[in-house]
């Protein structure tokens, strides 16, 4: 077990500070969480990314006073988790099929049950994947584990102790991931096949059922007020993800279960997820060898099914599988994590006994095979185990690791852009672009810097009218083509001073940096001064004088950002004509939207910051020709409350400003 578990530890821990490359959106959401409890949070259940139990996070912030790097830390809480189920799963394993539960059973399986079941687990690639993803799903095979160890060990040995020990870590479990919620009705399910197979039932029994049921209730406790007090908290990832639809009739919910119930079992064997961020796709979760040997563990269990244990690991492969047929969306493989420990054994019966039977046989009709057959049984097994580590590590290292869509599937270059801004002087004004300030994977790498602010440059342009403490913009090319082109316009004293890792031969982001003093050089085409108090209009830009029915009105609004605001306000244009039919309004088009596409809300808005702000409007084809007018404003979208326009003296003076007057005829 000392070897297995090293083994387990070198196929865990290898290259974790480097693959996966880069702290992924889930993973980087974990590290952020990690950190503010570095900082004295508290959580007990953690709202951001759909809802998530906490022990995890708080794993994750433990390993980060450990190695100082939170991304790296994310991986090897995981992967740490992962060794630590090897024995934990052997001593489940152990206690099930040792000869004390089984007496008029002897034989290879309760000697080396539990040790070829921990090696299963160790060279199982669905459990190293997952156990190097920095994901809380990893957690349920462990306390699943630990908890039903615990059960039967209580059940064997009347320990009021191991019960209670049991209840501790069903209480945990909860903390985990939904899955593990299953796991109290297996508890209570291993409690009735305990007694089943004693054939009595004390006071004493009921005393340990209370004892483990009062401490698991205690554990959870501070996390079931929490769901009493936020209700819908508990299950608002489970209903976005279920395959049961309320709106839906029994045949239709009928149909959709079992179609979910045949992918899960083909994923085990015959195919498997496609999600690459998982594993190869289409890879199952098992190998030939082990899927042959799930399979006869599996029908081994059936036949004994008046054994408790045998009954109990095919509940227990049933009950923790549930999850992932019962969810249409995510990976089987994530879903159905809490099986493991149920199949890894499932496995080793299906070696060992059709090993001891074949044996027995072979002894009973022809002694000379004996040897031969025992000799033969084993060096299959050891091949398929040799075999599964080997593919284990070729197939994760070797192939799925050389990916190199590993680099967007892990937010590489949004990690380099968190990590780069953590290195530029405090109180520098920092814009993103089009990556948003609050994305996991820079929150972390810049180690919750704060100020960061972001825009999307596919519809607008932020600058600072004067630079007083410099500012760095971090551009992605790709996806934004156009800031770079504005900010050597309107900023032309930066210039593009650092840029990003490779992506595709390319800089993933380009660092422009504006010296401190540098002003803004904004003109635009009309000049029109209109003031809401905390927001200016500068003037604006029309593509073109004259429009025909069917064009587009590219208009550009140039903002002032005259002090801080705590509302969210919406921009609205609108073409103004002659009453419309369809409405009996004068409105022809319209474009309300908060300032950049909702990128850059007036909320983020600082004092002096300038907004150009790149509009559209469609003229319907049925519009007249006639003469037009192109006003705007503001309101707020809760009330509908439009800005009032201030004149010079400081009072309301209009809701609305014309912009222009246009002319809409056939030709352009």
């Amino acid at each position: 077990m000392i070897a297995i578990t090293l083994l387990a530890a070198f196929l865990r821990l290898y290259r974790i500070d480097s693959l996966p490359p880069s702290a992924g959106y889930d993973q980087a959401a974990y590290g952020v969480d990690a950190l503010a409890i570095v900082q004295g949070a508290r959580p007990v259940f953690l709202t951001t990314n759909f809802g998530r139990e906490a022990l995890f996070s708080y794993l994750v912030a433990l390993c980060h006073l450990l190695v100082h790097d939170t991304a790296v830390a994310v991986y090897v809480a995981s992967a740490i988790v992962g060794v630590l189920t090897i024995p934990a799963v052997y001593l489940v394993a152990q206690e099930l099929f040792s000869a004390d539960a089984h007496p008029d059973r002897q034989g290879l399986l309760p000697r080396w049950g539990g040790v070829l079941a921990a090696l299963v687990l160790t060279v199982s690639h669905w459990h190293v994947s997952w156990s190097r993803l920095g994901m809380r799903a990893i957690l349920v095979p462990l306390l699943a584990s630990t908890t039903v160890y615990l059960l039967w060990k209580g059940l064997h040995t009347g320990n009021r102790w191991a019960f209670a020990g049991c209840g501790v870590s069903l209480g945990l479990s909860l903390y985990s991931y939904q899955a593990a919620r299953a796991l109290p009705l297996l508890v209570l399910l291993g409690f009735v096949y305990g007694l089943w197979s004693r054939r009595s039932f004390s006071r004493g029994d009921l005393l340990h059922l209370v004892l483990v049921a009062a401490l698991a209730l205690a554990v959870f406790a501070p996390l079931g007020w929490y769901f009493l007090t936020h209700p819908g908290s508990s299950s608002v990832r489970i209903k976005q993800a279920a395959v049961l639809e309320p709106s839906q009739d029994i045949g239709g919910n009928a149909r959709a279960l079992l179609s979910r119930a045949l992918n899960t079992l083909l994923t085990f064997g015959i195919r498997g997820n496609e999600d690459a961020r998982v594993t190869l796709p289409g890879r199952p979760a098992l190998n030939p060898f082990l899927a042959a040997a799930f399979l006869l563990g599996t029908v081994t269990s059936v036949a004994r099914l008046r054994k408790p244990a045998y009954l109990f690991l095919l509940t227990w492969l049933a009950g923790l599988t549930m999850p992932a047929v019962l969810a249409e969306y995510g990976a089987v493989t994530k879903r159905a994590i809490g099986a493991l420990p149920a199949i890894a054994a499932l496995i080793a019966i299906g070696c060992l006994e059709s090993w001891d039977g074949l044996c027995r046989w072979a002894g009973r009709r022809r002694p000379a095979w004996f040897k031969a057959t025992y000799a033969g049984m084993a060096v299959l097994i050891a091949s398929g185990m040799l075999y599964s580590g080997a593919q284990t590590y070729r197939d994760y290292f070797r192939i799925w690791g050389q990916d190199p869509n590993l680099f967007t599937h892990f937010e590489v270059g949004q990690s380099a852009i968190g990590q780069y801004i953590r290195e530029r002087p405090a109180g520098e004004a920092i814009y993103l672009s089009p990556t948003p300030a609050d994305h996991p994977s820079v929150l972390l790498g810049s180690e919750l810097r704060q100020g960061v602010k972001s825009y999307n440059g596919r519809f607008c342009m932020v600058v600072p009218q004067e630079a007083t403490h410099g500012a760095t913009y971090v551009i992605v090319p790709a996806e934004d083509k156009n800031s770079l082109s504005l900010l050597q316009r309107y900023l032309p004293q930066g210039q593009v001073a650092d840029q990003g890792p490779l992506h595709y031969q390319q800089p993933y982001f380009l660092a422009y940096r504006v010296p401190i003093g540098a002003e803004a050089q904004i003109a635009p085409t009309h000049t029109l001064l209109v003031n809401w108090d905390r927001i200016q209009l500068l003037g604006y830009d029309l593509d073109r004088a004259a429009y025909a029915p069917g064009d587009m009105v590219r208009l550009t609004l140039y903002l002032k950002s005259a002090s801080r605001m705590s509302r969210n306000y919406t921009v609205f244009t609108h073409l103004l004509g002659p009453t419309k039919p369809a409405s009996g309004g004068p409105i022809w088009a319209q474009d309300d939207s908060e300032p950049c596409r909702r990128s850059y809300p007036t909320s983020a808005w600082d004092s002096g910051e300038i907004i150009v702000d790149h509009l559209a409007l469609a003229i319907p084809r049925e519009a007249p020709v006639a003469g037009y007018e192109l006003e705007m404003g503001f309101y707020d979208w809760w009330t509908m409350e439009r800005l009032p326009i201030l004149d010079s003296s400081g009072q309301p003076a209009a809701d609305h400003a014309i912009l222009a007057q246009l002319r809409i005829s056939s030709q352009p």
